[in-house]
């Protein structure tokens, strides 16, 4: 049964979630639970040995919204009325990178490993290394030797398995001199992406301009040379020397929703497209008659155009601001007579419909319905939306392109679709145009979930609780960064003293009867893969080359919202090169 909210409010959200528990009312925050447990021992920094001051230290999990203890001169800190069971222990000073306790290792089991206490129990001699981040360091120059300055340069991790995409984890601009540093980069091999902001006038006789350039000075990320980088060491030496291409020029007018020319006062941004992320590469200013002109280099971009309105004081208003965004490809001839036409931010409406018949969220005002930008990618910003009575809800500003998403306390109530018409919203981006009025969009909830039952064995044929399982749907096009058609799961050990309320699994697993086997639910019905590893590095697990070679040995599943759950038992295997 479909139902529209009645009389419930609808506010705004940004990150999509599901299977959330009731948390009691906003006003009144829960209880960290407590126990009778101590918790004592030192901060130290990991190169000096000199125990730090004033670091922060704090417990992780069902305890983390306890205020942190501050270490005293000596880097001494004791944790009292800790909970019994499985705890972790955060640690943040400045000028360090954060820490946790037991430290988090390479592999997704030894990130889930944790530290177990029992009630009266004291713990001594708990020594936490914090280290100084990691960095790279160094120099741009332009075609002719000289410092360049203004260039953004980003970072991009290579993952560990040394397949896959890199993926950015950093950035920052050179100064007057050329130079350049990225701090706080986790240990790791990384390549270096520098993209010249070019301020040459449209009118300049130079045809040459920089080209987006990756370390050591080659224009191709295949040819790139990747920099490692150990815990606490900084990469420094490192020269770029930006590589020129012939520019061309781009000219047109900028002009308002009447179609008149925009006065002067506003600036034309040439934001580079790329896999990785968007770079602002160029632009111009916008002339009395509405009218600008630029050079840019071969290439891909989005000019973008944004104009408050005169006399606006701190945060505009969705009728304060008008935008403007027109894509543009950049070859060997001139582009002229283009028009950027502006408007206001794009308006999404629509309404939230629950199908099902359970009892409705204890607190549907916390459901909140907006957009987010990509994992990667182009830039995404909207203002804050509005709620009906009857479950419409409407968000303005939109700009750029964005992902829509649903989330808040949904109790048993997941998120099965977000539609307009015909269209399918969810798991995808959507460009906003300026002005565009995205209507009659439908977020349908439902009650019912899909439920996989996992029954282990290893290579003897012995039950096992010791593994890492990869869920991941059989089309090849869902296996992405965000997809919700990819879970992990990784059973928590058993504890020699358990907790009141045992956490066996991921979060899901809670919602789950005790008496089932280590369960993985709420994922998008459709076929799978099902593969049961001894271990895996995070990067890997969700690396498209490496899941396509775990597929050739996985066992295939159909996933229903219609039936009792799936239960199979699968060999646990360690994964191969």
């Amino acid at each position: 049964m479909s139902r529209s909210i009645g009389a419930l409010g609808i506010t705004w959200l940004i990150t999509c979630a599901a299977h959330a528990q009731s948390t009691p009312s906003r006003d009144r925050a829960p209880a960290p639970p407590t126990g009778t447990a101590i918790i004592k021992g030192r901060v130290i920094d990991a190169q000096t040995g000199i125990g730090l001051a004033r670091a922060r230290v704090r417990l992780q999990g069902p305890a983390s919204n306890r205020p942190p203890v501050v270490t005293d001169d000596t880097g001494a800190f004791k944790l009292t009325d800790v909970p019994a069971g499985s705890v972790f222990i955060g640690v943040d000073r400045s000028g360090y990178m954060s820490a946790r306790y037991p430290d988090i290792g390479k592999t997704i089991r030894a990130i889930f490993r944790s530290l177990t206490v029992a009630n009266g129990q004291v713990l001594e001699g708990v020594n936490i290394l914090l280290y100084r981040g990691s960095a790279i360091a160094g120099r741009i120059v332009d075609a002719n030797g000289e410092p360049a300055e203004f260039v953004q340069i980003q970072v991009l991790r290579i993952p560990t398995s040394g397949h896959g995409k890199p993926q950015p984890r950093g950035s920052g601009s050179t100064n007057d001199l050329g130079e350049f540093r990225i701090p706080r980069l986790e240990p790791g091999s990384y390549l270096l992406r520098a993209q010249g902001r070019n301020t040459t006038a449209g009118d300049d006789p130079s045809d040459a301009q920089s080209l987006p350039t990756y370390y050591p000075s080659v224009l191709s990320i295949d040819d790139a040379q990747p920099i490692t980088i150990e815990r606490g060491q900084t990469a420094s030496g490192i020269e770029i020397m930006l590589l020129d291409g012939l520019s061309s020029v781009v000219s047109g007018i900028v002009v308002d929703a009447k179609g008149q020319p925009l006065s002067m006062g506003t600036y034309v941004n040439a934001r580079a497209i790329s896999e990785f992320s968007d770079m602002v590469a160029g632009g111009s200013a916008v002339r009395s008659d509405g009218t600008f002109r630029m050079k840019l280099p071969p290439g891909d971009y989005n000019l973008e155009v944004q104009s408050t309105r005169a006399g606006v004081i701190g945060r505009p208003g969705p009728d304060d601001q008008q935008f403007g965004r027109l894509r543009i490809s950049v070859g060997g001839a001139p582009l002229s007579d283009l028009t950027i036409v502006l408007g206001s931010g794009a308006t999404m409406s629509g309404k939230l419909v629950f199908d099902g018949d359970s009892p409705l969220p204890p607190n549907p005002e916390q459901i909140m319905v907006g957009v987010g930008p990509p994992p990667f990618g182009s830039m995404c910003q909207s203002d804050r939306g509005t709620a009906g009575a009857d479950g419409s809800f409407r968000v303005q500003g939109i700009v750029g392109t964005c992902i829509v998403r649903v989330t808040g306390n949904m109790g048993r109530w997941n998120v099965k679709s977000v539609t307009q018409g015909d269209a399918d919203l969810m798991d995808r981006p959507v460009t906003f145009d300026p002005g565009q009025q995205l209507r009659n969009v439908q977020v349908v909830l439902t009650d019912k979930r899909t439920e996989l039952a996992l029954n282990v064995v290893d290579d003897r044929g012995v039950a096992t609780r010791e593994y890492v399982a990869i869920v991941f749907s059989a089309d090849k096009t869902k296996w992405n960064d965000m997809s919700r058609y990819l879970r992990l799961y990784v059973p928590q050990p058993p504890a020699s003293t358990p907790p009141a309320a045992p956490f066996r699994g991921t979060t899901d697993l809670r919602l789950a009867p005790l008496e089932r086997r280590d369960l993985v639910a709420g994922l998008p019905p459709g076929e799978y893969y099902v593969v049961v590893l001894t271990d895996i590095a995070p990067d890997d697990a969700r690396d498209p080359s490496i899941l396509e070679r775990l597929a050739a040995g996985a066992t295939r599943v159909s996933l229903t919202t219609d039936r009792a759950p799936v239960d199979i038992t699968v060999r646990r295997v360690e994964p191969r090169d």
